[in-house]
Parts: structure tokens; sequence; C-alpha cells
């Protein structure tokens, strides 16, 4: 599969070498792979025409793109941890709030005819849709961008958790009662261990809505004080840069993917390996 892909991308450079169709219009991976590395400050120059001195970007640009004093100063960098803090925030809130709501849901049955189609409404709506009521409430505030990613994440998790706590088994709380567990016992040592798995699949699923409400959220508040990868993807947009824009893109995905497998995915399979729930 990975020769599939660098195969494919090779092909794709080569394509631009013999076409030279305009850079500004259809980037090739080496014009991505430039605008990559000129966010953290370097000028690697390996979209420039071939030549006898080929990459070297030529001694009057020098092997800086642009002058960073400290490391805060690095764009990239910068938009990395501003981007993270504001995710760890955020889903750690999304998360409390939609465990407690998916809880509360299963348990009543009142408020799941309540709130339950209106959370599937909201799980549905496009997290930029949130962005407008957000300015009006906190202006282009930081708690703005929050609550937008709060508010295209947590519907989702709560959904999952109410109807991963559904699929519990009846005999498992009354096998506890049979045992002495009551009250808060009874879901401390019973029902909490037993929706673990639904729980894992919740906690992935609601990562993906947040990395997206936070994405959509950071291109729309482009006045708030601390920019982040979406500022970062607008601000080449605004420039016309092809390249810094599919590079950008390219990293948010990457990001997503790593975090997913290396964090929710590990997480979801230790659980399921624990319960038995995996085929194979």
């Amino acid at each position: 599969m990975a020769l599939t892909w660098i195969a494919a991308l090779l092909a794709w450079e080569m394509a631009y070498r013999l076409i030279q169709w305009p850079a500004w219009q259809f980037p090739a991976p080496s014009h991505i792979i430039d605008a990559l590395f000129e966010l953290v400050g370097f000028k690697t120059a390996l979209g420039a025409a071939m030549s006898a001195h080929w990459p070297s970007p030529g001694p009057e640009d020098g092997r800086r793109a642009l002058a960073f004093t400290t490391l805060w100063d690095i764009p990239l960098l910068q938009g990395l941890a501003v981007t993270g803090v504001r995710l760890i925030i955020g889903f750690f809130a999304s998360v409390f709030f939609g465990l407690l709501l998916g809880i509360l849901m299963w348990r009543i049955r009142f408020l799941n005819g309540l709130f339950g189609p209106l959370f599937l409404g909201l799980q549905t709506l496009p997290s930029v849709c949130w962005v407008p009521l957000a300015v009006i409430i906190f202006g282009l505030q930081e708690t703005g961008v929050l609550f937008v990613l709060v508010m295209g994440s947590c519907f989702a998790i709560a959904i999952g958790v109410r109807d991963g706590l559904r699929v519990i088994p009846p005999v498992y709380q009354k096998a506890g009662q049979m045992m002495g567990a009551k009250g808060w016992r009874m879901y401390r040592y019973v029902l909490l261990p037993a929706s673990l798995p639904a729980m894992a699949s919740s906690l992935r699923q609601g990562f993906s809505f947040a990395w997206r409400s936070l994405m959509g959220a950071e291109l729309m508040f482009m006045a708030v004080r601390n920019h982040g990868l979406g500022y970062l993807l607008d601000f080449a947009r605004s420039f016309g840069d092809v390249a810094q824009v599919l590079a950008i893109m390219i990293l948010m995905i990457a990001i997503a993917m790593l975090v997913d497998r290396m964090v929710f995915a590990r997480l979801e399979r230790k659980i399921h390996e624990r319960f038995g729930l995996l085929q194979g």
C-alpha cells in the first residue's frame, strides 16, 4: 500500500516536471513540501526548476525563509500549540457534558424522549452553523471557539453513550442486585465496567467531531488573539498560496489520523480485548 502511494506521488511530481503546469494552480508534491518547511522558517526550494544547484534555494535566499527570534514566532509551532490547547480543553468539556447527558437519557426515559430526537438533529448540524450564535453570545473571543467545539461534538458523544448503555444485558444489573450491589455500587462495579466498550467508541467518534468543529471554528474566528491551524489555512488562502493551503490540510489530516490511531484506536482495542469482543 505504501509503495502505491509513493508511486502515485512520484508520477504526480514527474507530470509536473514534464508538463510544467502553473504551480499556483496545481502544485506538485515538492511545492507542498516547500510550503510546509516555510511554516517553520526554512526554504527548501524542492519545487524549483531543475538546475546544477538544485535543490539549493540560492545564496541570495539563505537557508532561512523568515527570521524568527523565538520558537513561539514560528507560525506552525504556534498554530500547533494553540490548536492543541483548545482541543484538550474543549474535548474534555465535550466528554464531561456528553457522558452526563448520555447517562441521564439512558436512565430517565422522559429525558430520552425529550432530548433524544433533538440531540440527533443537533448532531447532524454542521459545526460552522454554531459560529454566528457564538459570535453574538461571546463575541470574537476564545470562549467562542471553545463553544463551537463543544456544541459540535458533545451531542454525538451523548448519543453514542446512550446507545451503548442500551445494549448492556439486563441480566448484569439483576446479577449485581443479587450480589448486593445497590446505589452507587451498582454503577461503580457493574454498569460502569459494562459500559466501557460503548464509551470507548463514543470517545473515538467524539474526537473526530471535535477536531472538525475546532478547524471550522478557527477558520471563522480570525480576529481572536491566538492563531491556530485554521487561521494559518485561511491566511494562506488570502494570499492565494495553493501549496501552503494543501500543506496545512495534509497536516490537519495527519494529526487527526495520528491521534486516532495512537490514542483512541488503542484504547478501544484494549477495552474490547478485555471484554473479549474482538473477533479473530
